[in-house]
């Protein structure tokens, strides 16, 4: 005998119901096959109504099903809605079979059916609560058509604004309708006042990602094309999100701030000299030399924006949300307004200026004998050029030039020494991107020049300095850290021709912290930074914390305080670097379509790579990838030309040039 039970109910699937026919009962469970014929497991909570007709055998279930339907879907044609909700509003009616029998005049499971589907798809006249179908009054029925008249608009302007933007970034030429007005507001919005839009974000991304480019970027190019944005506008600036422009108010304090004069008893020490770029407006810091019975003095003074920017203003909040100066190759975007950052708290040349006083005293061997940190008022008595201060090494006779040779000798002395406890320098070209209107100059940096080795010396042994009277005194500031390298690094390994390619993956990455630990890379037992406190924040906050123990004062920042300034300053650095490279890298690009076009380049192979090689064309330094049908020795260098440049990506490609 079969097991086979036959009869056909409706089950409720939220606002849903269907047929099915139950088959077999296990317990409290109900098995059932469903209008598609799948076989399904029901609880009784489900079941709605049952039908009068029982089913013998399975096979007969999509014939009745199908008569069912029919006559449900006939039924259902014939319901108006509207004349159902003003009838059942007025009698206060919402059980599903007194409207049924309302509408219909009978309450058969197919009229129930049709009732039920019919409320359920206008889902506008009556809400559900269970199995009742509630008529909603007049006013909520206006509010919820307002709402889906916004909802049909909001999706036709998102299905239109992604047909338009697909389009737009792909094609040169973008027609702008008064329809698609809207979206571009809100790109704009997005892009150039950091507007918060989900929509916009997301729609972006999928384009920039179909395209492999940055969505900001896609943005900067879609609203150029349309005349949206003009032709000369700073894309690096806008694709970076970056502000030139400081808020009103800020502005509007900064131009309240009064230079910063001494006390009438405070002595003022004169400072020999800056060595800056020539076009180095933020001055941080100055030197002077002074012979000693047994020895050296050297004063180190470092730019004090805290005699200005009080901790919690709006200078100082501003300065935390940007983190750094960005140095781009159209623009610099300072940390401070200019006001503060160049002129009030620079350390420009014959003026007076607070400054914290990093002094240390040496022995004719370069040893530290004693050092101090003080705040003092200084006067530096002339700026240098890098190239004047070379000049002045090289040919100098005068007393500056004395000054800047005793000084190279003992910079000398001090990195031997870091040499000799671990430190390593791999040697790598770098240079400068100079972009004024259509020119684009490259120039080359003499990083190991006498005057840029001399100051990076000194000002390593300034921050040396500070960290460990921080870490004597148990004064909480923010540390970088470097683990030694996995393997031992010596000078030879670091002046072959692929020593960077071959040590860095020897090294670990520097990193900030709270706990004082060494720094192999410099050879020291503990650093920190604070001599750049006028485009850096945390050398601002460290120099505050290190001033405030100095001055006997209460310390501005607690261990969580200074967590908070640590995590903000990694990220502003990782950020404002990689604006800075990516923004070098397009206009090297730019460059080379513009000096040197079928050309000849030297490029030297470092890697091996798909079909071809990773290479680094000489001077600069700067990656490419070489196509290659020959094999050619790691380390050597081959004169090339260029095949494609692809600005958006960075791409650049180079050939083996036969001539």
């Amino acid at each position: 005998m079969s097991d086979f039970e036959g009869q056909i109910w409706t089950a409720q699937d939220n606002d849903d119901v269907n047929f099915v026919c139950i088959t077999k009962r296990i317990k409290k469970k109900i098995q059932a096959i469903n209008n598609k014929g799948r076989e399904l497991r029901l609880s009784e909570d489900k079941l709605l109504w049952q039908h009068p007709k029982t089913l013998q055998h399975q096979d007969e279930w999509n014939s009745t099903l199908n008569s069912i339907e029919d006559m449900v879907g006939s039924l259902r044609g014939n319901v108006d809605v509207e004349l159902l909700w003003e009838t059942a509003s007025e009698l206060a009616v919402s059980d599903i079979e007194e409207l049924a029998d309302l509408y219909f005049g009978d309450t058969t499971i197919e009229h129930l059916a049709a009732i039920w589907r019919a409320l359920a798809e206008d889902r506008l006249h009556f809400k559900r609560k269970a199995q009742i179908w509630e008529p909603r009054t007049a006013e909520q029925i206006k509010e919820l058509k307002l709402q889906r008249e916004r909802q049909a608009k909001r999706e036709y302007e998102e299905k239109i604004a992604t047909e338009w933007i697909n389009k737009a970034a792909r094609q040169d030429k973008v027609e702008v309708t008064e329809e698609i007005a809207f979206f571009i507001t809100r790109l704009d919005a997005w892009l150039l006042r950091g507007d918060s839009d989900k929509f916009v974000s997301e729609l972006v991304r999928q384009v920039a990602e179909s395209l492999k480019a940055a969505p900001r970027e896609i943005a900067f190019e879609v609203l150029q094309k349309i005349g949206h944005l003009p032709s000369n506008a700073d894309r690096d600036v806008i694709v970076g999100g970056l502000k030139p422009d400081f808020p009103q108010a800020v502005n509007e304090l900064a131009t309240t701030i009064q230079p910063w004069f001494p006390e009438d008893t405070q002595n003022v020490i004169n400072l020999s000299y800056s060595i800056d770029d020539e076009e180095t407006r933020e001055v941080d810091d100055a030197l002077k030399l002074e012979k000693t019975e047994n020895g050296w003095k050297i004063l180190i003074g470092i730019a004090d924006p805290e005699c200005v920017v009080h901790r919690g203003d709006l200078l100082d909040k501003e300065a935390m949300r940007r983190g750094t100066t960005v140095y781009l190759p159209t623009q610099t975007v300072l940390m401070l307004p200019e006001r503060i950052s160049c002129n009030i708290a620079s350390l420009t040349a014959n003026h007076v200026h607070s400054s914290i006083v990093v002094s240390v005293w040496l022995d004719e061997q370069g040893e530290i004998t004693n050092s101090s940190i003080q705040r003092e008022a200084i006067k530096v008595e002339q700026r240098l050029h890098y190239e004047d201060a070379d000049q002045l090494i090289n040919d100098g006779q005068n007393e500056t030039a004395q000054s800047l040779k005793d000084l190279l000798t003992i910079a000398q002395q001090l990195q031997r020494k870091r040499v000799a406890a671990g430190a390593f320098n791999l040697q790598r070209s770098e240079y400068k991107i100079d972009v004024k209107g259509d020119e684009i100059k490259v120039e080359l940096l003499e990083r190991y020049s006498a005057s840029r080795m001399l100051v990076a010396e000194m000002m390593i042994l300034a921050n040396h300095v500070a960290a460990k009277y921080a870490q004597q005194h148990e004064v909480p500031i923010i540390y970088r850290t470097q683990e030694p390298p996995i393997e031992p690094i010596t000078m030879d390994m670091t002046t072959e021709p692929l020593a960077f390619q071959k040590l860095r993956k020897f090294l670990k990455a520097s990193t900030l912290s709270l706990h004082p630990s060494e720094h192999s890379g410099l050879g020291l037992s503990v650093y920190t930074q604070l001599t750049s406190p006028l485009r850096r924040f945390a050398d601002l906050v460290i120099q505050r914390q290190l001033a405030a123990h100095v001055m006997g004062e209460e310390l501005p920042y607690n261990q969580d305080e200074l967590l908070k300034v640590l995590e903000t300053a990694e990220r502003t650095a990782r950020e404002a670097r990689k604006l800075e490279n990516d923004a070098k890298r397009r206009w090297f690009i730019k460059y080379l379509q513009q000096s040197w076009l079928n050309k000849s380049l030297e490029a030297l192979v470092v890697e091996e790579a798909k079909a071809g090689y990773k290479v680094e064309i000489q001077p600069w330094g700067v990656e490419a990838y070489l196509a290659a049908n020959r094999s050619i020795e790691l380390g050597e260098t081959v004169t090339t030309k260029i095949d494609k440049l692809r600005e958006r990506i960075g791409n650049i490609r180079l050939k083996l040039s036969y001539n």
